[in-house]
């Protein structure tokens, strides 16, 4: 069962990067409209207009990375810890095979090299980095849901000190019969007698007839 639920967190981590992308790669191609913004954002592929929508991509995956991460860590029984280090192996895992699919595409691309520093950092839809708030946020998602689930553990009962206080009235009466009573033992011995000091010396009683 618990080889299970890391598979699980495994898959799960790597399906999440991709639906993220997909997302992302959507919303990236929307156009937004002109009487609802600044004339700052209306430059497209300005440094401006890039940051404007990475930023809002990136706080979309946020939440989709919690709300998706929280469901697949946490377990609702009791003694489960939570799976966020195999979830997070398999978000990595996707993250780094599209990062090399996408230094592939950007060597065989020519037109990458004129493109601005920003858009190649920030655009989702341009390789090598798909988008670097993009991972920040899922990542940010990801850390937020394994601090649910864990104090969800935590509150289930799991955790070493928690069933370290669970053993202790266990092992409470244990130690109070094992308790000497405070009116037996030592407490019935007497003190001894002073011997006599040599400076005292022994007289000893001859009787009626000594001499």
């Amino acid at each position: 069962m618990r080889s299970t639920r890391r598979a699980w967190a495994l898959c799960s981590g790597i399906l999440l990067y991709i639906a993220a992308w997909a997302l992302a790669w959507m919303l990236a191609e929307v156009r937004l409209p002109t009487h609802m913004f600044p004339h700052a954002l209306l430059g497209r592929g300005s440094t401006t207009a890039v940051l404007a929508e990475a930023g809002l991509i990136a706080l979309l995956l946020s939440g989709l990375a919690l709300f998706w991460s929280y469901l697949t860590v946490r377990s609702p029984k009791r003694g489960r810890r939570p799976t966020v280090a195999w979830f997070m192996a398999g978000l990595g895992s996707a993250w780094f095979v599209w990062l090399m699919a996408g230094v592939v595409r950007m060597s065989e691309k020519q037109s990458a090299a004129d493109l601005p520093l920003a858009v190649l950092l920030f655009a989702a839809n341009e390789p090598p980095l798909w988008g670097l708030l993009n991972m920040a946020a899922l990542l940010q998602g990801t850390f937020l849901a394994g601090l649910l689930a864990a104090a969800h553990y935590r509150k289930l009962g799991g955790g070493r000190r928690a069933r370290r206080h669970a053993m202790m009235p266990a092992y409470e009466p244990r130690l109070e019969e094992s308790r000497p009573d405070e009116d037996s033992g030592w407490a019935d011995t007497r003190p001894m007698p002073e011997l006599p000091t040599p400076a005292q010396g022994l007289h000893l009683s001859m009787g009626q007839t000594g001499r």
